[in-house]
């Protein structure tokens, strides 16, 4: 990098937002983290509604309603196109893991500085990562919901793979019985559907999750680009609340009205550079 050159002032200006955003957070008695679909994009995890996403290739209406996900367990609608989405998205899962900006939240959360993280992801990262306080208002792709008592089980990696392999494999084969039988796992007897937020379906946890944004006094904005609400409405809500906000975003920053500062830049390149300067910052305090 050359002296004076254009890109050791950008560097320079990044490493200015980083301390900035170290200050506020390590100053923070309340934050909270509100994330989407850009922090698991690094960890491999496609977006949907970004050109070349899941929707892309997949009609969000057949397949990514409450309703298929029901149909699905109960042996109807067994077609080629939901063959290949039920595959694709299990392989994907199972490439998925934490990365540092999920592992940055989760230490600090360990700090003691993290109250909550509210995200509109179901891929159980934030969990993985040590994160034990998660808001997951679309649901979570890991857990089942029953449809008759409404009880939610929680799957492990490995029940949820083995659950999801054989479910591909009835599929295939077109076997409504069995598919009917694999379904029927709540304890009452009754059927379950993946535990996630359909096309129409009003999402989970909202009023819990806006008062988590009103509680906090910093509120760290992750990986979204507020296209979808309500969830959307969270910074705004923190915002009106008294919060200082702190942004960042590969793809540019969505929220430059409300937020304080502002990062363009992956999270799990931002993030760690971010809690490292907390730490060292509560050093020197200490």
């Amino acid at each position: 990098m050359r002296p004076g050159s254009e890109e050791e002032r950008v560097a320079q200006d990044l490493e200015a937002l980083i301390e900035r955003a170290a200050a506020v957070i390590g100053e923070a008695t309340d934050l909270v983290a509100f994330t989407g679909a850009g922090i698991s994009a690094e960890s491999g995890i496609p977006t949907f509604r970004d050109p070349g996403g899941i929707w892309d290739r997949y009609d969000p209406y057949e397949l990514g309603g409450g309703s298929v996900f029901s149909a699905l367990y109960r042996a109807q609608g067994v077609n080629e196109g939901l063959v290949s989405f039920v595959t694709e998205m299990l392989d994907v899962l199972e490439k998925a893991h934490p990365n540092p900006g999920h592992l940055a939240l989760g230490e600090l959360e360990r700090m003691g500085i993290l109250r909550s993280v509210i995200t509109q992801n179901i891929d159980n990262l934030h969990r993985e990562a040590g994160n034990t306080r998660v808001i997951e208002v679309h649901g979570n792709i890991f857990r089942l919901a029953c449809l008759s008592c409404g009880k939610r089980i929680h799957l492990d990696r490995r029940e949820f793979f083995t659950l999801g392999r054989e479910l591909e494999s009835l599929m295939r084969r077109g076997d409504l019985e069995g598919l009917l039988k694999l379904a029927s796992r709540c304890p009452c007897g009754g059927v379950c559907r993946l535990d996630v937020v359909g096309f129409g379906e009003p999402v989970q946890d909202m009023p819990i999750a806006v008062r988590e944004a009103q509680a906090a006094d910093v509120l760290l904005i992750l990986g979204t680009s507020g296209a979808v609400y309500p969830a959307a409405y969270i910074p705004e809500y923190a915002k009106k609340a008294g919060a200082t906000l702190v942004e960042i975003n590969a793809t540019g920053c969505y929220f430059q009205e409300l937020v304080d500062v502002a990062i363009v830049g992956k999270t799990g390149e931002i993030l760690p550079r971010i809690v490292e300067r907390v730490r060292q910052g509560a050093g020197r305090g200490g």
